[in-house]
């Protein structure tokens, strides 16, 4: 039986990076942060307020996509914080050797403009927020996509969050 692979995607600011940690450690997964695995050339290129285009997402997605296929060949479950706006690169996350569930945490622009205003330290700005809702490609056809409403507090969202993954695991 292969291992499970739970996606938190949404745009830039969405919470993706907190619900996937607070997830791993729920599970006892293995936590990917798919934003460590830019290059510093995108890093550099979206700090500076450029969006990203296909090519500059190649080689991350190629990154990503290793590292979920090397912890499924050690039948390690994983919680995957990545963007997942694409539907090829959701396609190739399908792909990895794992069973996976997307949880899609989903809020209003103000609300997510907002909170990546009061983040520090991010390379991601409010500028670029837009371009992330551009790139966003509907998910509403995808059976392994979860929408969640990520304007919820965090315990609200935890609780839908946590349940969608146990009824994931729970019905193989």
């Amino acid at each position: 039986m292969s291992p499970s692979l739970i996606i938190c995607m949404g745009v830039s600011g969405v919470g993706k990076s907190t619900c996937a940690r607070m997830l791993a450690e729920e599970f006892n997964f293995v936590f990917i942060e798919a934003d460590d695995l830019h290059s510093p050339i995108n890093k550099e290129k979206m700090r500076s307020g450029a969006a990203l285009n296909d090519n500059d997402r190649a080689p991350w997605m190629q990154a990503v996509c290793e590292r979920v296929s090397f912890h499924a060949a050690q039948a390690q479950g994983c919680v995957l914080a990545h963007s997942g706006l694409r539907r090829p690169h959701r396609e190739r996350l399908r792909n990895c050797g794992m069973r996976s569930l997307f949880l899609h945490l989903d809020a209003p622009r103000d609300t997510i403009a907002q909170r990546i205003t009061e983040r520090e330290g991010h390379y991601m700005k409010v500028d670029l927020l837009d371009s992330q809702f551009r790139a966003l490609e509907k998910t509403h056809e995808e059976r392994d996509v979860v929408t969640l409403n990520a304007k919820l507090d965090r315990s609200s969202l935890m609780t839908q969050a946590i349940l969608e993954v146990k009824n994931f695991i729970n019905h193989r």
